[in-house]
């Protein structure tokens, strides 16, 4: 493996070229056709659970990251992205509900979510509510 400024990602700073915003899927076959969508699609690293590209959207670097399942796969997934200088997470992919109103199928933009994963604790009291941006989610919906 070549030098990386990150351990498990494999990837260094300059792969990024300004990048700021992530798309972080948990699958890894997921990266590629996401990264498809957008212009200039670039294959960066695979290593694990964690497959990375780089892509234009608007004339703009966006990351497509693969987290694996899980907390502690997301978190590290996280950490070294924010290391490289990214600021904006946008986490994709497919969950279970027990609401009888919602189907499988349907698109969800989720706003906020119990935290009773364990690796949040590193973070934040777990009385800190999980919520996301607020401008972000309306701009999703």
């Amino acid at each position: 493996m070549s030098k990386s400024d990150v351990f498990h990602l494999g990837l260094t700073k300059n792969d990024l070229q300004g990048a700021t915003l992530a798309i972080v899927p948990g699958d890894p076959d997921r990266v590629e056709k996401i990264a498809a969508l957008m212009d200039k699609p670039v294959k960066l690293a695979s290593h694990r659970e964690f497959t990375t590209w780089r892509a234009e959207l608007d004339g703009k670097p966006v990351i497509v990251c693969s987290t694996g399942i899980g907390g502690p796969s997301t978190s590290i997934a996280v950490e070294e992205l924010a290391q490289l200088g990214i600021r904006t997470f946008l986490r994709i992919g497919t969950t279970g509900a027990i609401q009888p109103h919602i189907n499988v199928g349907d698109v969800l933009v989720t706003t906020a979510s119990v935290r009773l994963d364990g690796a949040s604790l590193h973070f934040a009291p777990l009385e800190f509510p999980s919520v996301a941006d607020t401008c972000a989610g309306r701009s999703l919906l």
